[in-house]
């Protein structure tokens, strides 16, 4: 294929917000996280499917959020 064959649908536009304070909040989000076991315990798991990985996964995403109501 060569370049004059290319067909550009779009322009990609700049955001005006400040990333690098935004990089900031998701930092100190996933070290809050990392530090809070929130989701599940730190321990090795093993699952036979994925299947059964994204149950565990939801079962673990609904005990944290059902904790943190109270």
């Amino acid at each position: 294929m060569t370049l004059d064959k290319i067909k550009t649908v779009g322009r990609r536009r700049q955001r005006e917000t400040n990333t690098e304070e935004e990089y900031d909040v998701l930092l100190r989000t996933l070290q809050g996280i990392a530090k809070s076991n929130a989701i599940c315990p730190k321990e090795t798991y093993r699952f036979r499917t994925f299947e059964e990985a994204d149950q565990w996964m939801i079962k673990m995403m609904a005990k944290s959020s059902a904790a943190t109501q109270h």
